[in-house]
């Protein structure tokens, strides 16, 4: 059985590749990610920090305790939302 080893941000291209969202790397700590060609929110990973433009959301850290699953589930339900936020607006 091979194990995996994820970093957040491969988890992070993973989990918005599977949502059909695109991620533009602005420099070392910092992501854009694009839906439908607007731009949905900042990320910056080594503070595990996101800004969705109105706010800002502070993810947990991944832990050899909790894994990624709790960061996982955060920043997919922050992504879900501001997706439905944003085709409300469209």
């Amino acid at each position: 059985m091979q194990r995996t080893c994820k970093t957040p941000i491969d988890r992070l291209k993973e989990l918005m590749t599977r949502n059909g969202l695109k991620i533009m790397e602005i420099g070392t700590n910092h992501l854009r990610v694009f839906c439908n060609g607007k731009k949905l929110f900042e990320y910056y990973p080594v503070s595990m920090k996101l800004f969705d433009y109105k706010e800002w959301h502070q993810l947990t850290y991944p832990t050899p305790f909790n894994g990624m699953g709790t960061w996982a589930t955060e920043i997919q339900g922050i992504t879900d939302s501001l997706r439905s936020r944003q085709e409300a607006r469209s």
